[in-house]
């Protein structure tokens, strides 16, 4: 395979895997959106109880930029406090990682069954629930095969010239690493995309262990990105849920930085697999990130507010977010 159609498969490849991630978020909204938004709205005060909430909500969407939309939209609406909003978003964080888990099993041989089961179920009923379990079904194949084909072509990527001398560059500029995942992860709005993509280059070693992790933690900052830039024209309210969210991942990854080479050398000592370094380390970030901002979630709401005040503007809108 020439280096322009190993670029070209992996491409569509990629923009496969976004298109099966955005199916089954649009099918699980639609099947379980207006469920999902009362459990929100039911959270009430309870910070422990929000952030279970956080988890269960975006292991069902598939994605904690929805979540985070979701929660800045009652914030804006003065529905819940921005403490407790940002609580379940700490736990949406955590939720994004339980379905990257179920895709580090060796199951992209479903692929066939879920496209076909979803084709079928999607054509033969016109309710909408029946509608929306096709549409879910897929999307999981589509992301299936789409992983089997970045694996095929990640093994080809150790050939590559061209590819490898990116690669080691990236290897060699953590913070560049970094900087680049964010901005894919910001430009996909899917962090589990870029993870499973880095899993599947990981798992044919085009990818060091250590390049792996600054990746890893390019999308979990990417990812609270999206949702921040996303309410760009969204009353402050709402931008603080996002704001809040980005602030506590950014300075985890910032932390974790000058640790990178001993991160990656404790993950491989631990006897994991390429690919299950991966899902270890973006699972051990998302935890980290809870563990040490649920205690802090006041205070972390203060800064959001004093990072981004109300708009005292004359004229200036404070209506809710759509």
């Amino acid at each position: 395979m020439s280096g322009s159609e190993l670029l070209l498969t992996l491409l569509g490849a990629v923009a496969l895997l976004l298109w099966g991630v955005r199916m089954v978020r649009t099918g699980m909204t639609r099947a379980f959106g207006h469920e999902l938004r009362r459990a929100i709205a039911r959270v009430g005060s309870s910070r422990p109880r929000a952030f279970l909430t956080g988890i269960g909500v975006t292991a069902v969407l598939q994605s904690a930029t929805a979540t985070a939309l979701l929660l800045a939209s009652f914030a804006g609406q003065g529905v819940i406090a921005l403490p407790v909003a940002l609580a379940v978003m700490l736990g949406a964080d955590v939720g994004s990682t339980l379905v990257a888990q179920l895709f580090a099993f060796d199951i992209k041989w479903l692929w066939a069954l879920g496209v076909l089961g979803g084709v079928i179920a999607f054509n033969a009923s016109e309710s909408a629930q029946v509608r929306a379990a096709g549409r879910i079904g897929i999307g999981l194949g589509l992301m299936l095969l789409a992983l089997t084909v970045i694996g095929g072509v990640s093994g080809a990527l150790r050939e590559s010239v061209v590819i490898q001398t990116v690669l080691r560059a990236l290897a060699a500029e953590p913070i560049i690493a970094v900087l680049v995942a964010a901005v894919l992860t910001w430009i996909a709005h899917s962090s589990l995309a870029i993870v499973l993509f880095v899993m599947s280059l990981a798992a044919t070693g085009a990818v060091t262990s250590k390049l792996a992790v600054a990746l890893v933690l390019g999308a979990n900052v990417g990812a609270a990105v999206a949702p921040y830039f996303a309410l760009a024209g969204a009353p402050p309210a709402a931008r603080r849920v996002p704001l809040g969210n980005l602030i506590a991942r950014a300075v985890i990854a910032l932390a974790a930085l000058p640790f990178l080479a001993w991160i990656a050398d404790a993950v491989v000592a631990l006897g994991f697999a390429g690919d299950r370094q991966v899902l270890m380390v973006h699972t051990l970030y998302n935890v980290v990130v809870a563990l040490v901002w649920l205690p802090l979630v006041t205070p972390l709401a203060r800064l959001a507010e004093k990072i981004g005040p109300d708009d005292t503007r004359a004229g200036a809108s404070m209506g809710p977010v759509s």
